[in-house]
């Protein structure tokens, strides 16, 4: 039967949580430093790509987001489908009544099968 280990998924979901908490703190610093440079001057082109980047780590923050809820829905849907299935199995147990069944001699049978077939 098909089965995953639903404790290795949660395990990746919190690492992929923790990931985006590390990217948000880093877009949080990116933004800091944009805010410090702008004060000098001859930093446009400093500021531009740090801009660009920053810019990136969101994008990569929020799909990772995005990817941290889409396997935690998953896991939860598989849980909720293993447990119906589970309870489907455990409602289709068929008890059947123990039935006494008779036993046949067919010693008496068999002589006479030979007596009539010797005549």
């Amino acid at each position: 039967m098909f089965r995953i280990i639903t404790n290795q998924v949660i395990e990746q979901c919190e690492q992929l949580a923790q990931c985006g908490i590390l990217l948000t703190a880093e877009c949080i610093e990116t933004e800091e430093i944009r805010r410090q440079l702008g004060t000098l001057s001859g930093m446009e082109d400093i500021l531009d790509r740090l801009k660009t980047s920053q810019y990136r780590l969101q994008e990569e923050t929020q799909m990772l987001r995005q990817l941290t809820q889409g396997l935690d829905k998953t896991l939860q849907k598989y849980r909720n489908c293993e447990n119906q299935i589970c309870e489907n199995v455990e409602q289709g147990v068929v008890c059947y009544e123990r039935r006494e069944i008779d036993m046949n001699d067919f010693s008496k049978l068999s002589k006479l099968l030979e007596e009539n077939c010797l005549v």
